[in-house]
């Protein structure tokens, strides 16, 4: 996907707090894709969106390296299970059972 920051990956790295709450709130909507659930969150918030925009207090932040990257089961390939033991994988494999 190209944005004005150039060339961007259509992947998002959310920390493990957010990714629970993310996929929380994905399950009490009932959506199956998580791009439906940032989809709701975007139209419902679109007011305060423009609201902050129309401040001018948005600035160009660079994003901070995450504890682990997410990654949507209908982008994720097979063959990430026969690489290993992924340390990410594994904390989101237990965030996933501690709910």
């Amino acid at each position: 996907i190209h944005t004005a920051q150039g060339a961007r990956d259509r992947r998002v790295r959310l920390s493990i707090g957010i990714a629970r709450k993310f996929f929380d709130l994905q399950e009490m909507l009932g959506f199956d894709k998580p791009s439906r659930t940032l989809d709701w969150l975007l139209t419902k918030s679109k007011a305060a969106i423009k609201e902050l925009a129309a401040s001018g207090k948005t600035k160009s932040r660079i994003s901070s390296p995450s504890e682990c990257e997410v990654v949507s089961a209908e982008n994720a390939s097979s063959d990430s299970k026969s690489k290993g033991k992924d340390p990410c994988q594994l904390a989101s494999n237990l965030a996933k059972e501690s709910r």
